[in-house]
């Protein structure tokens, strides 16, 4: 039986996925060697990526119907994909006669080569691209996934710090739902604003839809979960 979705609303992804028509997996194998050592599974499929973007989009449009203009400030690199058809939809609902898009791009390193670990206190975020003259606009923040927190909240607090902007907004296509998290990741992420939210995932490494996993999989039109083991015992 296919589920029922309201793609108004945040949509929470079991660990099993969503309905939908979902590829073969096996046909990786054909094409990609060792393909099917590192995926597990589809769990959103590009239908459902679709619509729920478009929802987004429609969302964002009430709420900038008024300006002028619009800066798409996105996080790199997993956020482009969905930054790139966000923009899309947003224009396609206000048409010529809606505000300026313009996009930008922010790169911030939190992880490098190491594994994060939930229970992990804190981590350092370095900044390497920040986008310039924003004082005084209206920025939407786009950003791929929340995982624990740390980057996007660095983000958001340099912007607000060294930018006069005219507003702020986040927009965030992925947020997980930690099994452990520490108490001071908990409190990170209860202080994260998130305008616009598209799915809640279970704790699992993903990739597709512009995230990687070992710079695997950003191509793919869906998201999946990976085989983790086989990213840990690459290290």
């Amino acid at each position: 039986m296919n589920q029922k979705i309201d793609y108004k609303k945040v949509i929470k992804v079991s660990e099993n996925g969503l309905a939908g028509k979902k590829p073969d997996i096996s046909l990786f194998s054909g094409i990609f060697s060792q393909r099917r050592n590192k995926i597990d599974q589809i769990i959103i499929p590009e239908l459902h990526l679709k619509e729920r973007i478009r929802a987004l989009a429609e969302e964002i449009c009430k709420d900038y119907k008024k300006t002028k203009e619009i800066n798409l400030v996105t996080i790199l690199k997993g956020a482009f994909i969905f930054a790139s058809d966000l923009g899309r939809e947003i224009f396609n609902i206000f048409g010529l006669k809606g505000p300026e898009i313009h996009f930008d791009f922010i790169k911030a390193v939190t992880y490098g080569d190491e594994i994060k670990h939930s229970e992990e206190p804190e981590r350092n975020v370095t900044i390497e691209l920040q986008p310039k003259n924003l004082q005084g606009k209206n920025v939407l923040l786009i950003e791929d996934i929340v995982d624990q927190g740390f980057t996007l909240f660095e983000i958001q607090k340099k912007l607000l710090a060294e930018e006069k902007l005219q507003s702020l907004r986040t927009c965030v296509l992925l947020s997980k739902a930690l099994k452990n998290p520490s108490k001071k990741m908990r409190e990170l992420k209860n202080k994260l604003v998130i305008d616009y939210l598209g799915f809640e995932i279970p704790d699992r490494w993903i990739a597709g839809y512009g995230i990687d996993a070992g710079e695997d999989f950003r191509h793919l039109p869906f998201v999946i979960t990976v085989k983790e083991d086989y990213y840990l015992n690459k290290r």
